[in-house]
């Protein structure tokens, strides 16, 4: 499989996904050491060597696809969201033990919770049509797997609209405050679970946020 320049209209940046991939990399470096289970260059290693061959590839617009640059991004947007989850286990069990100091604790929370943010806008931004090229691709949305509904869809005024990696984040974001869909629907069962799950660890990480909160204040 590959795509040519030719065939995509209105291209999106480079620079919005890999400025969140860079984000969430150091974000893991600096997480602290109580929760690491890795060494602390080795995430940040494996994300820069997988990002760094993508960027070769399209440096500045999205415009060229392969078989193994496809399966290259999805991967890469799921190893970052399985370690996060790992951490947000960690982090729990932190939480639940009781004696960590509190504000560090908060500041670790806080820097889970963006990398899940992120994380997840990664994924569903690489499923959703085929990806953030196929998308793109006059005609070929049309044939791939419609995972979300977004307001511009229904929007006759903008036939030719297709979301980019910020409207992904943006519902990733609210996905983890609201703990459900805003304006954003989730149309087929992989991006209800992956809506789910991401609501569900966001409900888990404030209401013990929370408790720890209450505890440290009495």
């Amino acid at each position: 499989m590959a795509t040519s320049a030719k065939s995509i209209s209105a291209p999106e940046h480079r620079w919005p996904e890999i400025t969140a991939i860079l984000l969430i990399l150091a974000l893991y470096t600096f997480l602290p050491g109580t929760i690491q289970i890795f060494p602390v260059w080795l995430v940040p290693a494996i994300g820069l060597a997988a990002a760094l061959p993508l960027v070769m590839l399209n440096p500045h617009r999205l415009t060229k696809e392969t078989r193994w640059s496809r399966w290259l991004s999805i991967g890469l947007a799921i190893v970052l969201t399985l370690i996060n989850q790992v951490y947000v286990v960690m982090i729990i069990r932190e939480l639940l033990h009781g004696n960590a100091n509190g504000p560090a604790v908060l500041l670790t929370v806080l820097q889970v919770w963006v990398s899940n943010v992120i994380a997840f806008a990664l994924v569903n931004w690489q499923l959703d049509k085929g990806g953030p090229i196929q998308r793109r691709v006059e005609g070929s949305h049309d044939r791939a797997t419609i995972d979300f509904r977004f307001p511009q869809d229904g929007d006759d005024t903008k036939p030719a609209w297709q979301p980019s990696y910020f409207d992904y984040a943006y519902f990733s974001l609210s996905n983890m405050m609201a703990f459900s869909p805003t304006d954003v629907m989730p149309l087929t069962l992989r991006a209800k679970a992956i809506m789910g799950y991401q609501a569900l660890t966001g409900f888990v990480l404030l209401a013990l946020v929370i408790s720890r909160a209450v505890n440290i204040l009495t």
